[in-house]
């Protein structure tokens, strides 16, 4: 009788009580819950910044092609200047701090993301997804430009030949003490209208080619199911 009990193999470990393994997913759960929060709340700010740093592009653009005119009608002294090369300093820090505040955000963004990954207990994913975000064809999608705000780039590269035109004829235009030659005043004009054009050539071509290309990119990957964003 007790070599058929030696023989008779051992009853298998009783399963886990369901409680435990509810527990368990609830506090998963829980983990998850914030940082998902948190993640989509990075997703929205880091969807709004490129649009902030556009409209802020814009603006700059648009008070140096109005300080052209400004100094042309009113001078360097007017009130109206002063005022639009304050608004230009001042929007060029806020670009500046918005792309550092935008970098910030992507950093925080995949370090929530691998937090996610690692409590989901799907770090591998997140690997492959990591690794396919840097191919060949994705940098080139970031250096890829609208064929509209091409067109725009090649005619600010003649609105500078333009400026260095006007360079070269102010540099050959005999100077005149305490006041401007006619060749200085033609090589000013000059400069002055390549400036204009470029700045405008920004606003109403290259700037708006430029996010209505990200807009695009935008509804094109709200299509895509992510558990981020």
């Amino acid at each position: 009788m007790a070599v058929a009990e030696a023989v008779l193999p051992s009853s298998p470990p009783p399963p886990p009580p369901s409680r435990i393994v509810v527990v368990v997913l609830a506090l998963v759960h829980l983990a998850l819950a914030p940082m998902l929060a948190l993640g989509r709340v990075l997703c929205v700010a880091a969807g709004a910044l490129p649009y902030l740093g556009f409209a802020l592009a814009w603006v700059i653009s648009a008070a140096s092609a109005a300080q052209v005119v400004a100094i042309r009608a009113w001078g360097e002294s007017s009130a109206a200047f002063l005022f639009l090369q304050a608004l230009v300093y001042g929007g060029l820090k806020v670009l500046i701090y918005s792309i550092l505040v935008f970098v910030a955000l992507l950093v925080l963004l995949a370090c929530v993301a691998y937090v996610i990954a690692v409590v989901s207990g799907s770090t591998s994913e997140f690997k492959k997804i990591a690794s396919g975000a840097f191919t060949r064809e994705s940098v080139a999608d970031l250096f890829r430009l609208p064929r509209i705000a091409v067109l725009g780039y090649v005619a600010d590269v003649g609105f500078f030949l333009l400026t260095v035109a006007g360079l070269l004829v102010a540099m050959m235009s005999p100077h005149v003490e305490g006041s401007m030659s006619q060749g200085e005043m033609v090589a000013s004009v000059i400069m002055d209208v390549a400036a204009f054009g470029m700045h405008a050539t920004a606003c109403f071509v290259i700037i708006p080619a430029l996010v209505l290309s990200v807009w695009r990119g935008d509804q094109v990957d709200r299509k895509a199911p992510s558990q981020l964003c």
